[in-house]
């Protein structure tokens, strides 16, 4: 009763929608390998206007998608944000301690004591720079960098669950070994990332051409697998930006026990394990048409002959 319940709530079809539903399924062959929430399943008969309501599980599914995706890219945002903000730290520390030790702690040349040095221009370059770094740091707590390059991104998980709470869900994180985390660390302060601050983003401009190739081979149609991203035909525009990252990782969205009956909180899990499946599939195949499009704009830009050897040739 509370599963019924809970269906009807949520905006399922009517029974007799679910009774063909459930008939068909159990006449479909046991190696078709359909889903127990696939489209199929979920969109009851056809014209079922129950079927794109908000409250329709599709719809709910769809929008905790959007949710989740959208978690992950803040917290993306936040750990390049930390990670930039944690290496000038460090660096900033460093400084300070080094001149520090030199003035106060370092031998003299001469042995008379500690700290200091026996020329007055490189201790007084040592000061400026020692008083240098202690400005700098005030400057970092004063202004707000530390709380929000340090102290927010420390701070969002709990505040973002806090928020979460209302909805009856709640967000985890996907936690990774320590050496697959070390080794993105040191590869984030060796490339790029140290010194660009979109370095968390993996969005590229995709003409229209790319995307019907991608979904043409996949044979994926907007039924069975909707996108979180929903731009208008831009054909005149040259394409939009698409996420060709892997998606479904770092992040997760868990359904609370209480709110949701646990035949839809495993429908949701399998809503997106299913979806994720085809979209990293989907955004595999996307990354290797992109990269060909670019290996071949780049060939014939560089490539070209230029007009003098081609006169030549004529001569």
């Amino acid at each position: 009763m509370a599963d019924d319940l809970d269906s009807i709530v949520k905006g399922a079809p009517i029974a007799e929608a679910a009774a063909s539903d459930a008939n068909a399924n159990a006449n479909a062959k046991p190696g078709s390998g359909a889903s127990p929430f696939s489209p199929s399943t979920g969109a009851g008969k056809p014209g079922d206007p129950l079927h794109h309501t908000p409250s329709s599980p599709s719809m709910i599914y769809l929008n905790l998608l959007i949710l989740e995706a959208s978690m992950r890219a803040q917290f993306l945002e936040l750990r390049a944000r930390k990670r930039h903000h944690t290496f000038f730290l460090a660096i900033l520390t460093l400084w300070v301690a080094f001149f520090g030790y030199k003035l106060y702690f370092a031998p003299r040349e001469d042995g008379r004591g500690v700290g200091g040095s026996i020329y007055w221009a490189v201790e007084g370059a040592q000061k400026v720079c020692f008083m240098g770094g202690i400005i700098t740091a005030a400057l970092v707590w004063a202004t707000g960098i530390w709380d929000r390059g340090i102290r927010w991104p420390r701070r969002w998980f709990a505040i973002s669950n806090r928020g979460l709470r209302g909805f009856n869900c709640k967000l985890v994180i996907i936690r990774q070994t320590w050496w697959a985390e070390a080794l993105s660390t040191i590869g984030f302060f060796l490339t790029y990332g140290l010194f660009s601050h979109t370095a968390s983003s993996s969005y590229r401009l995709v003409e229209p051409q790319l995307l019907r190739q991608v979904e043409k081979e996949l044979q994926l149609t907007s039924d069975n697998h909707p996108t979180l991203v929903l731009p208008p035909d831009d054909d005149e525009l040259g394409g939009h930006e698409e996420d060709l990252a892997p998606g479904g990782d770092y992040v997760k969205l868990l359904l609370l026990p209480k709110p949701f009956s646990p035949t839809f909180r495993e429908n949701w899990e399998l809503y997106r394990t299913e979806y994720w499946e085809r979209e990293n599939e989907r955004r595999r195949l996307l990354r290797q048409k992109v990269k060909e499009h670019d290996r071949k704009v780049a060939k014939d830009q560089y490539d070209a002959p230029s007009p003098s050897s081609e006169l030549g040739t004529q001569a």
